[in-house]
């Protein structure tokens, strides 16, 4: 362990690495029997018991186990309560479907099935075990969003009641997409680890289902072990090439800016997140935990078996209602969980459904019946999480028009190593097309004068991704079968949401410069899914047919590997990077900064933590963002009278009410005698006041004696609190 010395504090490590080896197995045998007693569900929605349910048995378990209690704790159950019996009705329902399917299942182990569960169980643990490491490496929970998501996941542990309490709004409830982050207080509430090494695990394990979920999908579509793990390291290993850019400026890979290789596109103006790094930066986001359930759904949709003639005779039999109804509860689960999810996912959903029907004729009743049926998909899944909806305002928003001015040595920064491969698929398919081999010399004069007009006018991302969206649709319905049609579908929807990047954006209060801010944020994180599946698909397919460009198959494959290997560098650099760090040992508390930095403040948050239950009001110093203010509420989930008035009045749509907040903390605090404040903690029921280091440097110090008057519950050389 970092710091440890001899005596008493080496025993004090050992027995911490002790702790954290034994929250790491916990952990990881957790997950495996969610993931056993939650198979035969699995394998009753994906048709048969195989190794492909069996990866995805983990995160339905987790879904389904959330989704229960928190329809018991709207019924006004304690959510404790509610919990232990959404683990009861879930085991107790799969043990009656694995009774009612035990030939298939018994016949399925004796064919193979533990041999094919240990390979997906190598998948899932060695990526949960990378990212458990890389956490290790960095594991504070501090600086960027971090107090945000921290402060969520303590409260939904502590909390007995749905709605949940906002933790930086007191007396309110949570104005925000919190299903995501009920999931992962939901796994830290069944095993007895303090919420800052949980926190962490969930991190990682969140990285380990997606890395195993997309190599499963790779192994389905091509039964080829390279593609499969190719699949997951292009979903959630791989960088973009700004880590090669890093690595030949500073001829190293150590020292890697591993924060710059998010803001490329329009630098600061756009945020360009890839999963390895929403992984290993460690906010516990919506965007972070919806990714199994994305790619769940995805992998659902993909099979044929359960979908192939649904849209061609429509539903026919009660058990394809059901199953309509249960993709409908899973989109809802997307959805709640982070609700830019909605346009990509109605879109995946809707051409995945009709991938049997031909192109033509474009408007024909077998395709209106699959845009009703993924309609119903929408409505199923909003009623399924109708509670979230009555107690939830959203802000003000709307759809805005605006032709961007991406440049093309930007996004292909972010995207160019994903493209290559569908790209060169897609000109392989064209030039067997007859239409194309007749004005094929016409076709790329006009391609290649668009893009250049596009380069001269900032306007070659649109012209580009354009190209993508009609080649993806032409090969899609031109060359492909129903059999082979789904991942190019994949990499059609990727292309039109890179292609609307550029064409629209979600209005937000960030004001002109930043105008599609989250808009690229968050579409070219769902986009890099659909291209992490079909990418490496279409590497195999090149592969399978020995075709290539004029200029020969050996070249094209080498610059391809290269330009793929190149992205390896961010991941590599990164670590590298951390490694130097290494001296001070490895841990998966998130706490040890706090420890280390602040002791006092440590000390009396691991008092509340043990001593304070249920969620009284406590008060604590607001201030700015992205900073240590709120640092009480966010470790201890205990609510505060106002945390981070930024991001509340973002989530209220800049409601009054928040600066007024703002303003009565700190007259709280700067208040000359206690009685004058006496109306202010009774209307906000503060029953904890905190006086530490950062109230001590934003307030005079005769007007923290006031707060004498009242009973010290602890103290601790500069920070003490009082109790009314």
């Amino acid at each position: 362990m970092r710091g440890c010395k001899d005596g008493k504090e080496r025993i004090a490590c050992r027995l911490w690495v002790g702790g954290t080896m034994g929250a790491l197995v916990s952990w990881w045998l957790l997950l495996e029997v969610l993931g056993l007693v939650g198979l035969p569900l699995a394998a009753r929605l994906f048709g048969q018991a195989s190794i492909y349910s069996y990866v995805f048995s983990k995160i339905i378990s987790v879904v389904s186990i959330t989704y229960v209690a928190w329809v018991l704790g709207h019924t006004g159950l304690a959510y404790g309560v509610a919990l232990q019996l959404g683990v009861i009705v879930f085991a107790v329902g799969n043990v009656v479907l694995a009774w009612r399917d035990r030939g298939s299942l018994r016949q399925w182990l004796a064919h193979g099935g533990v041999k094919e569960a240990m390979r997906a169980d190598l998948w899932w643990t060695a990526a949960f075990l990378f990212f458990a490491w890389q956490r290790a490496l960095h594991p504070h929970i501090v600086d960027q969003e971090k107090y945000m998501d921290f402060a969520f996941f303590n409260t939904l542990i502590r909390t007995q009641q749905m709605p949940p309490e906002d933790p930086w709004m007191s007396g309110l409830p949570f104005n925000y997409y919190y299903f995501g982050y009920l999931m992962n207080a939901n796994l830290a509430r069944l095993l007895p680890w303090p919420s800052p090494v949980t926190y962490n695990l969930c991190v990682a394990t969140l990285g380990g289902l997606v890395f195993a979920q997309l190599a499963a999908i790779g192994w389905q579509l091509t039964q080829r072990h390279a593609v499969a793990w190719l699949t997951g390291g292009f979903g959630v290993l791989l960088g973009n090439l700004d880590g090669l850019w890093q690595v030949l400026e500073k001829a190293s890979l150590v020292d890697m800016d591993y924060f710059r290789s998010t803001r490329i596109v329009g630098r600061d103006a756009t945020i360009n997140e890839f999963p390895y790094f929403t992984v290993i930066h460690g906010d516990l986001h919506p965007h972070l935990s919806v990714m199994p359930i994305s790619v769940l759904l995805i992998g659902w949709l993909l099979l044929r078996r359960p979908w192939s003639d649904i849209a061609v005779r429509g539903v026919t039999t009660v058990g394809e209602l059901l199953r309509i109804l249960v993709l409908g509860a899973v989109f809802g689960a997307m959805v709640a969980t982070s609700p830019w999810e909605l346009p990509v996912g109605i879109m995946v959903t809707f051409l995945l459904l009709q991938r049997e029907l031909p192109l033509r004729p474009l408007v024909a009743w077998p395709r209106v019946r699959a845009g009703l049926i993924a309609l119903g998909v929408l409505v199923v899944g909003y009623v399924a999480f109708l509670p979230f909806y009555l107690h939830f305002q959203a802000p003000q928003g709307g759809v805005g028009f605006k032709l961007a001015t991406t440049k093309l040595h930007e996004f292909l920064t972010v995207f160019g190593a994903l493209l290559i491969f569908p790209g060169w698929y897609f000109v392989q398919q064209l030039r067997g097309q007859p239409r194309v081999q007749q004005y094929g010399q016409l076709i790329v004069a006009l391609f290649s004068l668009a893009l250049v007009i596009g380069v001269l006018t900032g306007k070659a991302v649109a012209v580009l991704m354009g190209a993508f969206v009609l080649a993806a649709l032409w090969v899609s319905y031109g060359s492909e079968t129903a059999e082979t049609r789904a991942p190019v579908l994949l990499a059609l929807c990727a292309s039109v949401a890179l292609l609307a990047c550029e064409l629209v954006y979600i209005k937000d209060p960030y004001g002109e410069r930043l105008y599609r801010m989250n808009t690229v944020f968050k579409l070219y994180l769902q986009s890099w899914f659909l291209l992490a599946i079909a990418s490496p698909w279409c590497a195999w397919r090149l592969w399978q047919t020995g075709r290539s460009l004029a200029w020969g198959v050996r070249p094209a494959v080498a610059a391809a590997v290269l330009l793929v290997a190149a992205t390896a560098c961010y991941p590599l650099g990164v670590t590298a990077t951390r490694l130097r760090y290494l001296d001070r040992g490895l841990t998966l508390d998130g706490n040890f900064y706090l420890r280390q930095q602040h002791p006092d403040d440590f000390a009396a948050i691991e008092w509340m933590r043990a001593n304070v239950t249920d969620l009284p009001v406590i008060l604590e110093a607001s201030g700015n963002p992205y900073s240590y203010y709120a640092r009480f509420s966010s470790n201890t989930g205990l609510p505060t009278v106002m945390g981070w008035a930024n991001h509340e009045g973002l989530w209220r749509s800049h409601e009054p009410s928040v600066e007024a907040r703002r303003r009565e903390v700190a007259s709280i605090y700067s208040a000359a005698k206690l009685e004058e404040v006496q109306p202010l903690l009774e209307r906000y029921r503060v029953r904890y006041i905190v006086v530490g280091e950062l109230e001590r440097r934003d307030f005079k110090p005769e007007s923290l004696e006031k707060f004498r008057q009242l009973r010290v519950a602890f103290s601790q050389g500069s920070t003490t609190i009082y109790e009314r």
